[in-house]
């Protein structure tokens, strides 16, 4: 019962010590008997609790350890009683475990600390803390008691949250620049005759098919909204609300072609009609038109594609990665004739994964590799990857435009581009892409770069 902070005399204080016989020794003995009977019940509440509840010396030596401390980290009591609290901290907490120590040491109680903790088969996972000093008859500290709950739902929900919000975010600022571009259209097509005035009406219809697009799915985010609060519950739930999630961009992004086709058709048109009578502003504004919905045509292929990506079934087999990426360098460098561009592909090791989604992301990365180090006279793009333990870490070099270390974090984020379309074409989808199948094979990808001098992007992936 040193889990708790409770203090339970062996006999009632001012009472001398009775005959067994005497009256007073019986009522010493009910006292005794409800004493162990109230010890009982709390060790019975510690057991089945399903927090891990710990105690532990000043020196870190643990003490006791319930059953919901064998569930959460893997090691029964056994294996844990005996041993320094150092067994379930990663390294890189240790001087948090040392600052909670000395609050204890102060008489402080600690309620809901979140930190990090690590099972016996080496998973990290997010906690929060209840920490209180264990104290003797005199009230002098001897231990610390410790409840610990899994919180890893809550956070993942919270991040989930996080992510949904700011791709929403990004969607509604696209939008209202789209509009405003349109509204300076409209009223440019207001000097023109009659038959000007017709097409500028319907613009502004696919306007508003545009701003109720904008209103449903402000709508259908705040149900996502309403849902997310109850991940909390299960992880179970996460999955089937990340499922609704890719379902609502798919369908957005199918949704958004038909006013796209009717801005660029109806624009065309009027350029048309126009003839050569239009005058040179008018002209840019409608090529600009134009090029726009091309851009965003190809914005929506790309989200095609992320959605698809997230509702596809994989399916992996042994792929003999060195030549599917030996293949798909010497296609993507027959599309760039007159470049000089030096393939050094190193013996790429072999994984699990699947045929379909591996090779995206090497079509994504390879092709970005050429295309940032397009301003160099010399190309150069090197391929290479090495085992560790379970896993094959394969990376691909460029000696390009390279990036800002300061925003590597923004890399593989849904439209995050570090470079203008100015400077290189793009949508801000691939990195993604290439992010999201990694993830769902389970593995990782980052990237190191320096500007003027190059970037290396590394992704892992399961053996076969």
């Amino acid at each position: 019962m040193s889990a708790f902070q409770t203090k339970i005399p062996a006999a009632f204080p001012n009472q001398e010590q009775a005959a067994p016989g005497s009256p007073k020794g019986r009522n010493d003995a009910k006292n005794e008997e409800k004493r162990l009977a109230y010890l009982a019940h709390l060790a019975a509440i510690v057991e089945s609790s399903e927090d891990a509840i710990i105690s532990k010396l000043l020196d870190g030596t643990i003490t006791s350890w319930n059953h919901g401390g064998e569930k959460m980290f893997g090691y029964t009591a056994n294996d844990a009683v005996g041993k320094n609290i150092s067994l379930i901290i990663p390294a890189e907490y240790a001087g948090e475990e040392k600052e909670i120590q000395e609050r204890i040491r102060k008489n402080e109680f600690i309620d809901h600390f979140e930190t990090v903790r690590v099972k016996k088969n080496g998973d990290k996972f997010h906690v929060s803390l209840k920490v209180s000093p264990l104290k003797d008859a005199t009230g002098r500290i001897i231990g610390i008691s410790k409840i610990i709950r899994d919180i890893t739902l809550r956070k993942r929900a919270e991040a989930a949250a996080l992510l949904i919000s700011r791709q929403l975010r990004f969607q509604n600022q696209e939008k209202e620049k789209r509009a405003a571009e349109l509204i300076v259209v409209n009223g440019e097509l207001a000097y023109q005759n009659s038959e000007n005035e017709k097409r500028a009406t319907e613009l502004i219809i696919a306007n508003r098919a545009l701003v109720f697009q904008n209103e449903e799915k402000e709508k259908r985010a705040a149900e996502l909204t309403v849902a997310i609060k109850d991940l909390e519950r299960s992880e179970a739930q996460v999955k089937e609300i990340n499922k609704e999630l890719e379902s609502f961009s798919y369908s957005v992004s199918h949704d958004l072609r038909a006013p796209l086709r009717a801005i660029n058709g109806y624009t065309k048109m009027l350029k048309a009609e126009l003839g050569t009578s239009q005058n040179t502003e008018a002209s840019r504004l409608m090529n600009n038109i134009i090029d726009n919905a091309k851009k965003m045509g190809l914005l929506i292929d790309d989200l095609l594609t992320f959605s698809r990506t997230g509702r596809r079934e994989l399916v992996k087999i042994n792929i003999p990665m060195h030549a599917l990426v030996q293949g798909i360098c010497n296609e993507l460098k027959e599309e760039a004739p007159g470049r000089h561009i030096e393939f050094r592909i190193n013996n790429l090791l072999p994984a699990l994964a699947d045929n379909m989604a591996i090779k995206q992301v090497w079509l994504n990365l390879v092709s970005n590799a050429i295309k940032y180090s397009r301003l160099k006279d010399n190309a150069l793009v090197e391929i290479g990857s090495q085992a560790t333990g379970q896993e094959v870490t394969y990376f691909i070099k460029d000696n390009g435009a390279g990036f800002d270390m300061r925003y590597a974090n923004k890399l593989f984020g849904v439209f995050q581009r570090l470079h203008s379309d100015e400077e290189f074409e793009g949508t801000g989808v691939g990195l993604a892409l290439v992010h999201r199948i990694i993830s769902k094979h389970g593995g990782r990808t980052w990237a190191e770069g320096r500007v003027n001098e190059g970037a290396t992007f590394y992704f892992t992936l399961y053996k076969s």
